[in-house]
């Protein structure tokens, strides 16, 4: 007998009314190990060169730990990433561990040229890396940007931050 309560991981994600999140807006892979070019070579050498050392100096042992430590920090940039925006929140899939954010956790967001960090606080954290969510763009950043602009209203009024009188304080 099956539990109608637990859907499959794959299924949650085909699902396109989202995991009680509203209409899927935009759904896309980011595998940045795919776009090789010199990051690619240098990842590796870095990788293989520490590895390389440690077990030389160390023994085989350490090597082994270096590849378990730096290969699972290194996890999303050689394995590939589902992201899903849907009308109400974000979704990540990394490894078949899902992640759901609703767009009212998120009170800023900071872009660079590979993607967006959605940060949970009004004025910058060391905590939201840990908090918050980063998207990876690949190749879609107008649109991404487009959605979460729309979604992530910028404060104002009382819930704007006075940076001013902070700076100032420090």
């Amino acid at each position: 007998m099956t539990n109608p309560m637990v859907v499959p991981s794959e299924a949650k994600i085909a699902d396109s009314a989202g995991p009680g999140l509203g209409n899927e807006l935009l759904r896309w892979r980011s595998h940045p190990v795919k776009a090789g070019g010199r990051r690619l070579v240098w990842v590796i050498a870095v990788t293989g060169g520490m590895t390389l050392m440690l077990t030389i100096l160390y023994g085989a042992f350490y090597g082994f730990l270096a590849i378990l430590i730096l290969g699972g920090s290194l996890g999303t940039y050689f394995l590939p990433t589902d992201y899903v925006l849907y009308e109400g929140g974000v979704e990540s899939r990394f490894i078949g561990v899902g992640r759901t954010f609703a767009w009212g956790r998120f009170r800023s967001f900071y872009r660079d040229r590979h993607g967006v960090l959605l940060s949970p606080f009004l004025l910058p954290s060391r905590l939201e890396n840990f908090r918050g969510i980063f998207l990876r763009f690949d190749g879609r950043g107008d649109q991404v940007m487009a959605l979460v602009e729309r979604h992530i209203l910028p404060p104002t009024g009382d819930d704007a931050p006075d940076v001013t009188s902070k700076l100032q304080a420090e």
